[in-house]
């Protein structure tokens, strides 16, 4: 009616894509997904079927001569299984061992409605990126038996379909029965995993009836290269389904295909809980957490995630989705990397102790990480967390130097202990924080885009502030024990230092009789690129260095590296020990975790992937007035939001959105410095080109909707 007013052209959008994607489609199925979608069966018949079916549960012929109601049921559900480990590519023998080994009439059942992460062939997924939509729901129930077990029709059939689907992991002999209710409504029931000889005797047409052995399960060799089981699928509107009769679906469209689909269990005379897949009840776990936790224990993102699976740079739902981690420092490697998977199997099989006994493995640890650091670090102290490690740090300090006063860097972050926490203006300085002690000194942020400093004096203006601090500490009578930064300030708002600011801060501190602490927990082990440490490339050698959280991979693992002056001002007679700091299986899992930065060539692939990713987001900059600035190195990077170019003025309220938008669309990302307005993106070190890709063309997208949330910026656009 108002063809040429715009707002009802852009409404209607949504509408004329559905009906262009429905070309094609029988008019059935059609009109089946529409009432779906309006909250009715999908057909008049559909709910009469399921109540005929339910009461006749338990007379209808077995579908295998097994005792069904006794035998267990096995989880292959994502957040109850490992298998398969590499959740893009489940492999041959993976898929031969999905569960017990079945002799005779044995048998164990597959749920119904379970999201599983066996399905990885091409075909169950929209295309062949790891963070692709996929087909991940059983839309059947599984009956695992002896190859050659017979199959049984459970009431009078005619054969609707038969075929011979040989692709990997596909369903190898299939047939498809149709039946008929006393009333004349009709519905389906597919057989996947036959053997490909019950294909060759029967035809479509062909009547079969109750109870009649029509097939058997297939072998490996040609159910699809499955360990042997039926595939028993109900379907109650047979006129709705797509010709290749698919028995798994996307989980985002699971409404629709479980209307079609039914719960078997009725037809295998069983009670449909003893079948059915029971979800994570995500709001509940919420409400548990909620009640036993403190309240100061964060969730991120407005919508919470629940995560049972990892594998390289993904994360996946309880549904089997996948999201691109582009946040999470922990796994340096990768999610759930094999090797370390295997080490901790195979230590946890034989010891683990701790480091009042001798052991190989810590020397070989130990030895690994002084291989990366300046010859003059020589000593190692192992702890379980960076948290740990900033506290050690802080003691060793004061006792080399008999000082208690520390220089600290504003807005920064150490970690959760006392004397961390005492160290983070990033916590003491927010409300409730209670302020700095009297032995701390803030310094600026050496921030060169929102700081006070921004031209090519900015390494020496900002380092010259430290001189105030010691001023400050002669003016109450402290002595100095040090100075202690993050390399490359994270939580500040991934700030790059101006080059050679560390190592004019660390000429004036050890001029001043303090030492020098490196807290390398966000910049370490290659996320940098080019430079292994962050302090390499300030061109500044540490006399301590702070390691945490991506040693391990998520294992808890601190380690502590320090010259053997300062290590033996530390002994003092009182003896420093850690229970699980340095425990066996702690230092091989870190050892390990050093080989494969390097055997992997980790840091290479964050200097390519970390340039795809900063020129990706400047082409960004340039088309969407919201990014003020764009900084990092290699995998340590930040987008800083401004609602005014000119003011620089912190879009907080827009960063929250974009994180937000981001998380609905599958990507994780944070938000950081001081008005929680710079996205934080750093992902595991194992990240690729078309992950970056992903992560660029999803940002664009969300930073399109972003105009009308700042006044002005819309017209801009």
């Amino acid at each position: 009616e108002r063809p040429d007013d715009p707002y009802m052209v852009i409404s209607e959008a949504p509408a004329w894509r559905f009906l262009e994607r429905s070309v094609g489609i029988p008019e059935s199925r059609m009109t089946a997904h529409l009432r779906i979608a309006c909250g009715l069966p999908a057909t008049n018949a559909a709910d009469r079927v399921r109540a005929w079916l339910d009461a006749e549960r338990g007379a209808f012929a077995p579908v295998v001569r097994a005792d069904l109601a006794s035998a267990p049921v096995h989880f292959l559900a994502l957040a109850d299984s490992a298998t398969p480990q590499d959740l893009n590519r489940m492999n041959d023998a993976e898929a031969l061992a999905l569960g017990p080994e079945v002799e005779g009439t044995d048998a164990w059942i597959g749920r119904y409605g379970e999201p599983r992460g066996v399905y990885t062939d091409a075909a169950f997924r929209a295309d062949a990126s790891p963070g692709s939509a996929r087909r991940t729901v059983h839309l059947g129930a599984d009956i695992f038996l002896a190859a050659g077990t017979p199959i049984h029709t459970p009431l009078n059939a005619v054969v609707e379909k038969v075929a011979y689907r040989d692709g990997h992991l596909d369903y190898g002999g299939m047939a498809i029965l149709r039946h008929t209710t006393p009333e004349g409504d009709e519905f389906a029931t597919l057989y996947g995993h036959l053997s490909a000889a019950a294909m060759s005797h029967l035809k479509p047409g062909q009547r079969l009836d109750r109870g009649t052995a029509f097939a058997a399960l297939g072998t490996p060799t040609e159910n699809g290269g499955w360990q042997p089981h039926l595939h028993f699928q109900l379907v109650v509107a047979p006129d709705a389904m797509p010709t290749d009769w698919p028995g798994v679906a996307d989980p985002d469209d699971l409404a629709l295909w479980q209307a079609l689909c039914s719960n078997p269990a009725a037809l295998l005379n069983l009670a449909d809980d003893r079948v059915a897949y029971r979800a994570i009840d995500e709001a509940k776990t919420g409400e548990h957490r909620a009640a036993h936790f403190a309240s100061n224990l964060r969730l991120s993102y407005a919508e919470p995630c629940l995560f049972v699976r990892g594998w390289r740079t993904h994360l996946y739902d309880q549904w089997g989705r996948p999201y691109l981690d582009a946040y999470n420092n922990v796994p340096h490697v990768g999610h759930a990397h094999p090797r370390l998977a295997a080490i901790a199997q195979d230590q946890m099989a034989r010891l683990n102790t701790n480091t009042r006994y001798l052991h190989p493995a810590q020397i070989e640890f130990a030895e690994a990480l002084l291989a990366r650091m300046p010859p003059q670090m020589t000593h190692v102290f192992l702890v379980n967390s960076g948290s740990e490690g900033n506290e050690l740090a802080l003691r060793l300090a004061r006792a080399h130097t008999h000082g208690k006063d520390m220089v600290v860097v504003d807005h920064g972050y150490h970690g959760n202990t006392t004397g961390a926490i005492d160290l983070s203006a990033y916590k003491f300085n927010k409300p409730g924080g209670g302020g700095p002690p009297d032995w701390v000194h803030l310094v600026p942020v050496p921030d060169t885009y929102r700081g006070s400093h921004r031209g090519p004096d900015a390494a020496e203006r900002y380092a010259s502030a430290v001189e105030d601090a010691l001023l400050r500490i002669e003016a109450r009578r402290g002595r100095l024990a040090g100075f202690i930064a993050e390399t490359f300030p994270s939580v500040a708002g991934q700030i790059v230092p101006p080059a050679g600011y560390l190592r004019a801060v660390y000429a004036r501190i050890r001029a001043a009789g303090g030492v020098c602490i490196a807290d390398e927990v966000q910049t370490g082990l290659g996320r940098l690129g080019a430079f292994y440490w962050g302090f390499e490339e300030q061109q500044a050698e540490p006399d301590i260095v702070v390691l945490g959280k991506p040693l391990g991979n998520g294992h808890p693992i601190g380690a502590v590296v320090t010259t053997s002056a300062i290590a033996n001002s530390f002994d003092n007679g009182i003896e420093f020990f850690s229970t699980f700091g340095g425990s066996t299986l702690s230092c091989r899992i870190g050892t390990e975790v050093l080989r494969i930065v390097d055997e992997e060539q980790l840091p290479a692939n964050a200097a390519v992937t970390g340039g795809q990713l900063l020129a990706g987001l400047r082409t960004l900059q340039e088309r969407h007035p919201i990014i003020g600035d764009v900084r990092g190195i290699g995998l340590f990077v930040g987008v800083d939001l401004v609602a005014d170019q000119a003011t620089r003025a912190p879009a907080t309220h827009v960063a929250q959105y974009v994180k937000n938008r981001l998380r609905q669309e599958r990507v994780l990302i944070g938000t950081e410095g001081p008005a929680d307005n710079v996205l934080k993106i750093r992902p595991p070190l194992t990240v690729d080109a078309g992950d970056i890709d992903h992560l660029l063309a999803t940002l664009d997208r969300v930073l399109g909707e972003t105009p009308c949330l700042v006044p002005g910026q819309g017209e801009a656009q």
